[in-house]
């Protein structure tokens, strides 16, 4: 198995701090909220925060456990439990690494909103549209990529290659 390398470390830099402006100018009076969808985003939440946080804005953050991938295999989601009465009259980014089939942002999207949230929106590093099933709106995007398994920054296979500091997809036989 090969990794084809796709974004680096400069790449993604730069767009995180492109991203991170737009967001600031979206929520610089806001009561704003970071909804992480853990693991594989926390590294990309983190990189956001370190460009908003210079800028005067330091939003909650909490950290939502819900996972659908075993491998390569896709199961069913699930969400653990999180405290969304302190969603309540805020300002909720959601954010995940990636954006594949939607099933696990839309649980999680469904979810929040049974908050009385001020609003909600979502983050994603990358977006891949291959195996669409769930609509999305993705209000901030890093990335666009058309297929493949995408490992690095934060996203992995079966917990390999989730510290590596660009994004590549796996290319063999299976993906």
């Amino acid at each position: 198995m090969r990794i084809e390398p796709l974004f680096t470390e400069a790449e993604i830099e730069a767009r995180i701090r492109e991203l991170s402006a737009r967001i600031y100018r979206d929520y610089a009076d806001s009561p704003l909220v970071i909804l992480c969808i853990a693991d594989g985003a926390l590294r990309f939440v983190d990189a956001l925060l370190a460009k908003l946080e210079p800028r005067g804005l330091s939003p909650e953050r909490m950290t939502v456990r819900a996972r659908r991938t075993d491998g390569t295999g896709l199961g069913t989601v699930s969400v653990d439990a999180f405290d969304s009465e302190r969603l309540e009259d805020r300002d909720v980014l959601v954010i995940d690494d990636i954006a594949d089939e939607g099933v696990t942002l839309r649980a999680v999207l469904d979810l929040v909103a049974m908050a009385e949230t001020r609003s909600i929106r979502t983050a994603v590093l990358v977006d891949k549209r291959e195996h669409r099933t769930h609509p999305l709106t993705l209000d901030y995007v890093g990335f666009e990529v058309e297929s493949g398994w995408v490992v690095g920054y934060g996203m992995d296979l079966n917990g390999e290659y989730r510290d590596l500091d660009w994004i590549g997809v796996l290319r063999n036989d299976r993906f």
